[in-house]
This record gives structure tokens, sequence and C-alpha cells, in this order.
């Protein structure tokens, strides 16, 4: 399957990112950033919802960059039909939050962090909660010695690492792109990366 073109009138209004792939390494970069970064509540926060933003966002550029093809291919893929018209954005955001919870949940924090009020689908069971862990309370430690720190999403009483939402929703897009061809499958069958 022929990869899709590149889209140069994109690039100088979004630092550079040009397609749906380059918007995929994005979400891999902010990912991989948060699971590293073992910081303050401040710096992980603005991460974690940078990070649902680009996840959810990923409908748009995808929807975007997708042939009559890929339509047909996501349409069985994800079992939802995806017609190749105006319509296509909004199917496939109907597709994407039936087949991924955790897309659904970066789909209310993005729209949670993008507006004041939320009154397009808004959830009140959704929450985040920032958490400071220590690995073994017995151990005598100094003050800051051995925490650390972690989200938390609560959505219909049940909750969540947030890190590990990120990385289902990151699965979703990465399976769903390399079966249409958009990217190539980055383990060809080996085993998933680090995170």
């Amino acid at each position: 399957m022929p990869r899709i073109p590149m889209i140069p009138k994109r690039a100088p209004q979004s630092f550079n990112i040009r397609d749906a792939p380059q918007l995929m390494r994005k979400l891999t970069v902010e990912i991989s950033q948060f699971i590293g970064s073992n910081s303050s509540s401040t710096l992980s926060g603005y991460l974690a919802l940078n990070i649902a933003m680009t996840a959810w966002h990923m409908v748009d550029w995808v929807s975007a960059d997708m042939n009559a093809e890929q339509c047909k291919l996501t349409t069985q893929y994800l079992e939802w039909p995806i017609p190749y018209s105006k319509k296509t954005r909004d199917e496939l955001a109907k597709a994407v939050t039936n087949n991924c919870e955790a897309l659904q949940t970066c789909r209310v924090i993005a729209t949670a962090g993008k507006h004041a009020l939320v009154n397009c689908r808004p959830d009140p069971s959704l929450a985040t909660r920032f958490e400071i862990v220590r690995p073994n309370p017995n151990e005598a430690n100094l003050p800051g010695e051995g925490l650390s720190y972690i989200w938390v999403i609560k959505r219909d009483g049940k909750e969540y690492l947030a890190e590990e939402v990120f990385k289902k929703a990151h699965r979703f897009w990465e399976d769903l792109l390399s079966h249409l061809g958009i990217i190539e499958d980055p383990f060809n069958g080996r085993g998933r990366r680090g995170w």
C-alpha cells in the first residue's frame, strides 16, 4: 500500500508536524518523557495533559490522511463503518471510542484541558490524582529519598495508572496505523517497546 503523501500546508501551522505518522512520533516522545519524568506534579501533569490531547487528536490527523482504501480497511478492522467523506473524522472518532477505552479517557481529559466548561460529553466520573509513593514504607530514608510520583486516573469507580492508559492509547494507534500501512509495524512480530 502506498504511503500517505506529505501535506506541506500543515507544517507552518503545526511546528512542522505534517501528518499522522509525525504526530504519532510526538505521542511516543511525550509518553517516554512522562514515564521518565518522576518529577513534580506540575511538570508531570503538564506532560500528562499533552499526552491525552495528542492521543485524542490523532483522530483528526489520521482521518485527514486516510484515503478511500484505508477507510475500507478501518471499517473492517474496527468493525465500524468509516465513510470516505466529510463524515470520516466523526465516524472514526466514534469507532475509536467504541474500540479503545483508553482513548475514551484521553478524549474526556483532552476536552477538559481545552475548555473551561465541558458541555459536550462531560464525564463527572473521571478524575485525576497525583500520588507520592514510598517503595518500602518500613525503610528509614532521608526526606524525599526513594520516593516516586504517579498520576492516577479514576473513572467509573475504577482506578488506573495514567501511564498505563497512555500506553494503551499509543498501542491502539500503533496497531491501527501499521494495519493501514501508514506506518511500518515497529516490532515485526517482536515484543513491545520497553515501556
